[in-house]
């Protein structure tokens, strides 16, 4: 166990042993007899836990907290809610990010499936099959 982890342990569950998880009290109390830090550390938090155990839960009448109850509720139901939205403050039914990254990957699938020549596109440059080509022959044959 590191002083830092022991120190972190100290702060959680203070400086009675007994409360800490069983299967860090051995390396706790071996961290304890090699180093005079952790002792320090031990020190502090029993200090820490003497302070919590001296402080006093303050006496709260019933009244007042009723009172204090009270006055939520009756902020609570000044709060009205608005019949409808401003558009700009209204979540946009399409968010933007996704739709850009579909689009931009669909432009991007389009793109090399024009350059791989995985779809067929018309070319401007004439076809060179003579499957509409008639033939005329030098006597005047159409064949």
């Amino acid at each position: 166990m590191t002083l830092k982890e022991f120190t972190r342990y100290a702060s959680l569950h203070g400086a009675n042993l007994d409360r800490w998880p069983v299967k860090i009290t051995l390396a706790a109390r071996d961290l304890l007899d090699r180093s005079q830090e952790a002792r320090d550390v031990l020190a502090d938090a029993a200090l820490t836990d003497e302070l919590l155990d001296q402080a006093a839960v303050p006496n709260v009448s019933a009244d007042r907290e009723q009172r204090v109850f009270d006055r939520i509720a009756a902020r609570i139901a000044e709060q009205t809610v608005p019949e409808s939205v401003p558009w700009f403050v209204a979540k946009s039914p399409i968010r933007i990010a996704p739709t850009a990254g579909f689009l931009a990957m669909m432009g991007f699938l389009g793109f090399l499936s024009y350059t791989q020549g995985l779809l067929p596109m018309p070319s401007s440059t004439p076809s060179h099959d003579m499957s509409g080509v008639m033939i005329v022959s030098y006597l005047g044959e159409i064949r």
